[in-house]
């Protein structure tokens, strides 16, 4: 009975296969499509294109992808602080000091910025997490502004680095649909 049947469901099977594949690289083009959007809008496409292939899984929906991106800012925002600590207590002269000082107060609030957006998105409170988002670049900047000549080149590119993704995490909360 079984080999009657054979030839009729072996061509059924080898569409669904192919309907199978065809849709399984249709959502890995949408969302390469998702990520790229973001990446393209950022100081380092690349940095942002390869940060985003690392911590996600497909499929990509704005919520994770958000959330991906605020964890990531928030581990490297850590790592940051913890960088400038160790400047500050390096550093030769009180000026130096002083302005390593500023950045650990900034990245010490957006840290709890950060560590806000991500409770906001667990209890998908939009509005708190676009609020909490929107202060987080100027943390970055006044930081850099504050160094300003007494900067490093590895000071720079954490930086560029954590600029990119809080803005990475702005962008993909913005694509949520509230």
């Amino acid at each position: 009975m079984a080999s009657l049947f054979t030839p009729y469901f072996l061509p059924l099977v080898l569409v669904a296969n192919i309907f199978n594949f065809q849709t399984s690289l249709c959502d890995i083009t949408a969302d390469e499509a998702l990520i790229a959007g973001i990446c393209r809008q950022v100081q380092d496409p690349p940095f942002c294109l390869t940060t985003f292939r690392q911590i996600l899984a497909h499929p990509y929906v704005p919520e994770e992808v958000t959330r991906a991106a605020i964890a990531q800012s928030l581990q490297n925002a850590n790592n940051n602080h913890a960088f400038i600590v160790a400047a500050k207590a390096a550093a030769k002269d009180k000026e130096t000091q002083d302005l390593y000082a500023i950045c650990d107060v900034g990245y010490g609030l957006m840290i709890t910025f950060l560590q806000d957006a991500a409770q906001s998105l667990a209890n998908k409170s939009y509005v708190a997490l676009e609020n909490d988002l929107s202060k987080c670049p100027r943390f970055v900047s006044d930081c850099q502004n504050a160094l300003g000549s007494k900067t490093t080149p590895e000071m720079l590119d954490r930086s560029r680095k954590q600029f990119d993704l809080v803005i990475m995490s702005q962008i993909a909360e913005g694509l949520i649909k509230k």
